[in-house]
């Protein structure tokens, strides 16, 4: 009995072995069928997996759509070298004004050279920190002449740009790939190092930007709205937050606005209230609706319209609109209103407009040359505006050329809706690419 007892033991032990490699082989199997079916799914997919996603609120997945995959890492670092050598800027213009086809707030910063006439490539540009160049661009302004565009990421969340360089360094140039095209990134993958050359820049400002995922604007209301076009606006954060105190005690006497934030604003959207940026209803909101031909000759900002204020002189109300008898348009606000205070309890609301004039502490009018306590002034009749909030997020607008408040009665059939770009889409979801 014991020996049949011992067969049995080891006829049990052989059984429970051979169904432990049977149910091994087959979690194999499952494992490699999955892996392909991954794989097979994964075709479709890879371009939001490698190169993140445009409108994805999670910090990593958006820096790497912005940095088209090329990032590593997580979090802000110490931006230790200004972007250009202090002697050669004039000046250095904050981030949300409204001009030309600039409809709503915009969301860099101008670097002025010291001769603001002087010669294409004249002056140095620099990289701010260590990182990975993963976006080079180049146009040519509308025909204004040469503009490279030069993305760094600093790491997967914490990136730098730069726009309008009139040329890029010679030995980055040389590390493009030889799949990079001007109006393709075409997978650049260069480390720099700070305070490194990456190019020139002259005749044109230097536009110069920051952006933090972690951070994500409260002011622009619906992100979808803005990253379906421009998907760095929503993260866009004040350099000076980031700048060592080296670098901060060098450029602070070049910025030209002396409210704070220094460095400008461009969020000001409050739901249930006139301020901010707005968009014509059924236009996709900052991508409009005219696809990349209206990217390109900036016609998509013709379904734009914004009531902030002066980028630099933030105690003046700016009103600015894409469409003004078929032209962008932006004017001084001569109504003692307050945008904050128009609300849909407002009914209607008229607002009268003006030329806009800025002026130094002496009375001298501003033209761009370095100073400080520049006042904007509206004057000179140009129009009266007519808003009526209809919701906490729409607006009915029209404008009325040459006419008092007292003139204006009511809307007529020309009358424009606009919104907030609650119904926005994605145009694309896997670039960054403007």
């Amino acid at each position: 009995m014991k020996v049949i007892r011992n067969q049995r033991g080891v006829a049990f032990i052989f059984e429970v072995i051979l169904i432990a490699a049977v149910l091994v082989i087959a979690a194999l199997a499952f494992r490699t069928y999955n892996r392909h079916k991954d794989a097979q799914n994964g075709k479709q997919n890879s371009q939001v997996t490698s190169l993140g996603d445009a409108n994805s609120l999670d910090p990593v997945t958006k820096g790497k759509a912005l940095s088209n995959g090329q990032c590593s890492g997580q979090g802000s670092s110490a931006l230790t070298h200004a972007p250009m050598n202090v002697q050669d800027v004039s000046v250095i213009e904050p981030m949300g004004a409204v001009v030309g086809a600039h409809v709503t707030p915009i969301d860099h910063e101008y670097y002025y050279g010291a001769n603001q006439n002087a010669p294409i490539d004249t002056y140095p540009v620099y990289a701010d920190a260590d990182g990975t160049i993963g976006a080079v661009e180049y146009s040519n302004n509308g025909g204004i002449g040469p503009a490279w565009w030069v993305t760094i990421a600093h790491s997967c969340t914490f990136l730098s740009n730069y726009n309008l360089m009139t040329s890029i360094a010679p030995d980055i140039k040389a590390k493009l790939p030889k799949s990079w095209g001007p109006n393709s990134n075409g997978g650049v993958h260069i480390a720099v190092k700070s305070g490194q050359l990456i190019g020139y820049v002259g005749h044109q400002s230097l536009d110069y930007q920051v952006w933090d995922t972690t951070k994500t604007l409260k002011g622009l209301l619906y992100k979808t709205a803005y990253n379906n076009a421009e998907p760095w606006k929503v993260n866009t954060v004040a350099p000076l937050d980031y700048f060592t105190a080296a670098v901060k005690a060098q450029i602070l006497p070049l910025y030209v606005r002396t409210a704070s934030p220094l460095d400008g604003r461009i969020d000001y959207d409050v739901s249930g209230e006139a301020v901010g940026s707005w968009f014509l209803v059924g236009s996709n909101g900052y991508a409009g609706s005219g696809g990349a031909a209206s990217q390109a000759n900036f016609s998509y900002s013709s379904t734009h319209l914004s009531l902030t204020y002066d980028s630099i002189d933030p105690t003046a109300l700016t009103f600015s609109i894409g469409d003004y008898q078929g032209q962008p348009n932006q004017f001084g606000v001569i109504s003692n209103v307050d945008w904050t205070k128009i609300t849909p309890a407002s009914g209607l609301v008229k607002v009268e407009l003006g030329t806009r004039t800025w002026t130094t502490p002496s009375g001298a009018q501003w033209l761009g040359q370095r100073a400080t306590g520049i006042k904007m002034t509206a004057g000179g009749l140009q129009a009266t505006a007519l808003l009526q909030m209809t919701g906490k997020d729409n607006m009915k607008v029209e404008l009325f050329p040459g006419k008092t408040p007292a003139q204006v009665t009511g809307f007529s059939s020309a009358a424009k809706a606009y919104d907030r770009g609650q119904n926005a889409h994605m145009v694309t979801s896997t670039t960054a690419t403007p």
